[in-house]
């Protein structure tokens, strides 16, 4: 049903919102009357649990082991998500039953339930039941083991179950998918605790909540009603564990993704996830503030592992033929398996493809994450026959096999991919974003906006996109960050936007997230920048030269060649591998004019977004962009240095030229570099610190007498040669030891006048 302008501004008036965020809100599929409980959640709207098929039959058991004070083991996975579902049974069962829990090791156990660590329980500790939570729905296995030693096993999963269930009492809502079926694994366990003590579940809502946003599942229906509620618990009545973990008492679901999340499942990634469960259980300021800090530790050391881990990755895919295969599929017996899922992931938004990693010798375990266009679990389980252990959604799945296995998986994958999957499903493209103008009410439609938090998977955080011409960022300090401020709006930029300041662009389209943001009793519209998509390339020369000027810190050997027009007319036609190379406005529009298929291609200018090496533009490349995976660069125009074509061709990809000309470097004189250390010195002697890299710039210019050019490479050729440094703070630190500027690449690559 569609309406007309005035009658959404009707309806949306009727509701209290306006137009812009009823439009958002009805392009989620909500009618207007699931609007107003979809805003304002209530505990009321929550589905019975009696819905899930096995409920009602797993209470009474659970009951029973209560009354006649059995032994109760509950058995539950190493993630975030199995972590707070133990912590929510445990807390229900305590002083109430006799009742204990246990977490596999990742290293030793591997995922889900096994008879080997089953063994070691029984030895140790002999149950009487067993409840598993978010897990157990594959354990075929183990449940015909438990009943073998006449110990009772119920499940409670929320996995896809895969063909025989194990015999005992499932609870799982994805067998039956009657109402809803999204719950994660502490959802599941919060419904068994409200089928055996009713309304004693909303004490368990914030351990809930954490786990709802942690594990990705959709926050609609239950999930956004227990997370909507959870969160507001945790601000108003933090458990002393989680506000130790937190570091404060803010507690969005960016606060559980970024912050507690990656914590909390620290412990299972490097060692042992059993001492997470104390941050809910446990009550002691001291012992808890030691654990938090040992969870700081570990997350810090898992960073460090899944670093190194990334970085391995990204080496062995150097010249991945991106038009053959579009699955990353690699494995090392060293990496560390507790992070390959995190890993894959960073790879996956990186490549835009999905991504399997595997560790191991002769049993190979592996982490899977995808794209929304690729149902990872359907995907793999086509492939079945080659698992030893499988299990796994729709965007994320681990799976186990032997090792001499791995090859005949890789070639069915590949070639599943290739014939089912088509090119356009891994090409990187804008998401769907709601278009506005710099001159509307951002702050109105951003104080609106925090209606929608919890925000998350399967309700994000609106994408936000402005067109406009001329927007001036500014470097926030010496850092890569940089800020776009008027009387309403601040976009802010991180790290890959460092390049923004200092060039004039055409029609420029910034997409972002939107808050509010408040500094010194100003509420005012803050915006976090996602990317920014060229619509016209217009950027003065003077502008590109001064983006060019690292070429002249390159040096190569590598082999450049030469391409004909008819080839790289055809090149375009390839969704993937090629790198056209501009380094000035007008070399950009002469190669529109002569192969007029690449106004179709994306324009990249200065810094790329992903390493996914989809055809495109380049307008003067920064000196971190990454060309390694590209197939081949073609450069098509001049460089700043004769060395820099030569330099890219040494990243392993095929560098031609497609005009042959040569290069013209700037020019530089000993007297001016001088003149820029004598200026940079008086500044240091003075400790003087300039606020931003720009007001630097004009300060040493001012004494020199340099132009805007000659200042730049003048720097370069300073730093490279380690005779001055700038800090973060904009202290000025001078060597005025003796040396040659011919050391420096910068200074070679020039030209030189008397």
């Amino acid at each position: 049903m569609t309406f007309t302008d005035t009658e959404e501004r009707e309806r949306a008036r009727a509701l209290g919102i306006s137009p812009r965020f009823y439009g958002i809100l009805k392009s989620r599929g909500l009618s207007d009357g699931e609007i107003p409980s979809f805003l304002a959640p209530s505990l009321d709207d929550l589905s019975s649990p009696f819905d899930i098929a096995g409920m009602r039959e797993a209470a009474d058991r659970v009951h029973r082991a209560i009354v006649r004070g059995e032994k109760i083991l509950v058995f539950g996975d190493y993630d975030c998500d199995g972590i707070c579902a133990i912590s929510v049974l445990m807390l229900a069962l305590k002083g109430r039953a006799d009742a204990d829990y246990f977490i596999p090791n990742r290293m030793t156990d591997g995922y889900g339930m096994n008879v080997e660590a089953l063994k070691r329980i029984i030895e140790h500790r002999r149950p009487d039941l067993v409840v598993t939570v978010d897990c157990g729905v594959t354990a075929v296995k183990e449940a015909e083991f438990l009943k073998e030693q006449g110990i009772d096993l119920i499940v409670t999963d929320h996995h896809e179950p895969q063909g025989e269930l194990p015999d005992c009492i499932v609870v799982d809502a994805k067998i039956e998918r009657k109402g809803f079926c999204d719950l994660c694994g502490a959802g599941v366990a919060l419904k068994l605790v409200q089928a055996l003590f009713g309304d004693e579940y909303k004490e368990y809502l914030d351990v809930c909540a954490i786990a709802t946003v942690a594990d990705v599942v959709p926050l609609v229906g239950d999930n956004r009603i227990i997370a909507w509620h959870g969160l507001r618990k945790c601000a108003v009545s933090p458990r002393r564990g989680i506000k130790l973990l937190a570091g404060g008492d803010k507690f969005t679901s960016q606060d559980v993704m970024f912050r507690l999340a990656p914590r909390i499942n620290a412990a299972g990634r490097i060692g042992s996830a059993m001492k997470a469960v104390g941050l809910f259980l446990d009550d002691d300021y001291f012992l808890l503030k030691s654990l938090a800090e040992e969870l700081e530790r570990d997350n810090t050391r898992r960073q460090e592992i899944c670093e190194e881990v990334v970085a391995d990755a990204k080496r062995a895919l150097k010249g991945i033929d991106f038009d053959r295969t579009r699955i990353i599929l690699l494995h090392d017996a060293g990496w560390e398996a507790g992070v390959l899922g995190i890993a894959a992931a960073r790879l996956t938004e990186e490549f835009k493809c999905p991504a399997i990693l595997f560790s191991g010798e002769e049993e190979y375990k592996g982490s899977a994450r995808s794209v929304s266009s690729v149902n990872i679990f359907e995907l793999l389980s086509r492939h079945s026959e080659f698992y030893t252990t499988f299990g796994g959604h729709a965007q994320a799945a681990g799976v186990g096999m032997k090792a001499e296995d791995f090859e005949a998986f890789r070639a069915a994958l590949e070639k599943d991919v290739a014939e089912n999957y088509p090119a356009e499903n891994f090409l990187p493209r804008e998401e769907s974003a709601l278009r506005l103008s710099a001159d509307e009410d951002l702050l109105s439609l951003a104080k609106e906006l925090e209606l929608l938090e919890p925000t998350g998977y399967g309700n994000p955080k609106p994408d936000l996109v402005i067109e406009e011409r001329g927007m001036k960022f500014e470097r926030i300090g010496y850092g890569p960050h940089v800020k776009f401020a008027d009387r309403e709006l601040e976009l802010m930029g991180f790290s890959r936007f460092s390049w923004l300041p200092g060039t004039t662009r055409g029609l420029t389209a910034f997409e972002f997230s939107l808050g509010v943001g408040c500094f010194r009793n100003r509420v005012y519209a803050q915006g976090v920048l996602r990317s920014v998509t060229s619509r016209t390339v217009e950027i003065r020369d003077e502008d590109a030269r001064m983006m060019c000027l690292h070429q002249l810190g390159r040096t190569g050997g590598g082999t450049v060649g030469r391409a004909s027009l008819d080839q790289a007319a055809q090149w375009t036609e390839r969704p993937f591998g090629t790198a056209f190379v501009v380094f000035s406005q007008g070399e950009y529009e002469r190669l529109l004019r002569d192969i007029p298929a690449c106004a179709s291609l994306p324009v990249v200018v200065a810094a790329q977004k992903w390493l996914n090496p989809a055809t495109c533009v380049v307008f003067a490349p920064n000196e971190k962009f990454d060309f390694s995976y590209f197939k081949r660069v073609v450069a098509a125009g001049r460089p700043l240095s004769e060395s820099y074509l030569p330099y890219i061709a040494e990243s392993g990809c095929e560098c031609l030229s497609l005009y042959g000309e040569s290069a013209e470097p700037p020019v530089i004189t000993d007297r001016k570099v001088r003149a820029a250390f004598v200026a940079f010195d008086m500044m240091a002697r003075r400790g003087e610190r300039a606020a931003t890299p720009q007001a630097l710039a004009n300060a040493v210019r001012a004494q020199s007498g340099l132009s805007a050019e000659e200042y730049e490479l003048s720097r370069l050729i300073l730093e490279s040669l380690g005779l001055i440094s700038v800090s973060d703070r904009g202290i000025i630190t001078v060597s005025r030891q003796k040396t040659e500027l011919s050391r420096s690449a910068y200074y070679v690559n020039a030209r030189h006048e008397a």
